[in-house]
C-alpha cells in the first residue's frame, strides 16, 4: 500500500498544481478583463480637479459634515489617493464600483461621448454618482446588493447633489416625483430584501424615514 501511495503522490501533485496553475491563469484573464478603458489624460485629468471641487464644495454642508458624508467622502478621496477614480465612456451608469476577485476596487466615473469628444457630467451628476457607489464601497461585502443598500446609495448621491448644488434637502427624498424607496423597487424588482441591512454611519429607521423604505 504505501509503494502504491508513493506511486500515486506525483499524479495527485501534478494535477493539484494544473488546478492551481489554471486557476491562477483564470484570474489573470478574467479579473482585468471587465476594466474599462481610460479616457483620455486630459479629461481623466480634468475629471479629477472636478471630483476634487466636489469633495471641497460638499464637506461644508450639513451632509458633509455628518459621520455618514465624511465616512463617503474619505471613501472617494482614497480611491483619488490610489489612482483607483477613473473616468470612462465605457460605462452606462452615471458611477460604477468593481471590486474584482483578486482584491482590485476602482470607483469608475462615466465621460460622455459627444460627437468626437469625451466631456463630463454636471457636478451634480457626478456627485450623486461617485456617492452612491461609496456606499456600495464602504459595505465591503462579498454578496450581492439589495433593496436596502440601493436605497442606501441613492440617498447618499441625492443628498451630495443637492449639497455641491446649494439645495435644501427633504425629510422624504424623491425621484421622478415618487418616494425614492419605490424608485428603486420598481427599477430593481430581482432584488432581494435585506431586513438586516446597517446604512452608512445611519440607523435602518433613518433610512426607512428618508426613503419610503417599509
Amino acid at each position: 500500500m504505501a509503494r502504491k501511495r508513493d506511486r500515486l503522490f506525483p499524479v495527485r501533485l501534478g494535477i493539484i498544481l494544473a488546478v492551481g496553475t489554471a486557476c491562477i491563469i483564470a484570474a489573470a484573464i478574467y479579473g482585468p478583463s471587465g476594466r474599462r478603458t481610460p479616457a483620455p489624460p486630459e479629461t481623466q485629468e480634468e475629471g479629477i480637479a472636478l471630483v476634487r471641487d466636489i469633495l471641497r464644495r460638499v464637506r461644508p454642508t450639513e451632509f458633509g459634515r455628518s459621520p455618514r458624508g465624511t465616512l463617503l467622502s474619505e471613501t472617494i478621496e482614497d480611491f483619488l489617493q490610489r489612482g483607483r477614480l477613473i473616468f470612462t465612456p465605457d460605462i452606462a451608469s452615471q458611477a460604477l464600483y468593481r471590486r474584482e476577485g483578486t482584491g482590485y476596487a476602482v470607483l469608475y466615473v462615466k465621460a460622455l461621448r459627444i460627437g468626437g469628444r469625451v466631456v463630463h457630467q454636471t457636478p451634480e451628476e457626478v456627485a450623486e454618482g461617485i456617492y452612491h457607489e461609496a456606499v456600495h464601497a464602504s459595505q465591503r461585502h462579498e454578496h450581492g446588493s439589495s433593496i436596502e443598500e440601493e436605497c442606501d446609495g441613492f440617498c447618499a448621491g441625492l443628498c451630495a447633489g443637492a449639497a455641491v448644488t446649494g439645495r435644501a434637502e427633504p425629510e422624504l427624498l424623491t425621484i421622478e416625483g415618487a418616494p425614492l424607496a419605490q424608485f428603486v423597487t420598481t427599477s430593481y424588482p430581482e432584488l432581494p430584501r435585506k431586513p438586516d441591512y446597517q446604512p452608512v454611519s445611519a440607523s435602518l429607521d433613518w433610512l426607512k424615514r428618508r426613503t419610503g423604505l417599509r
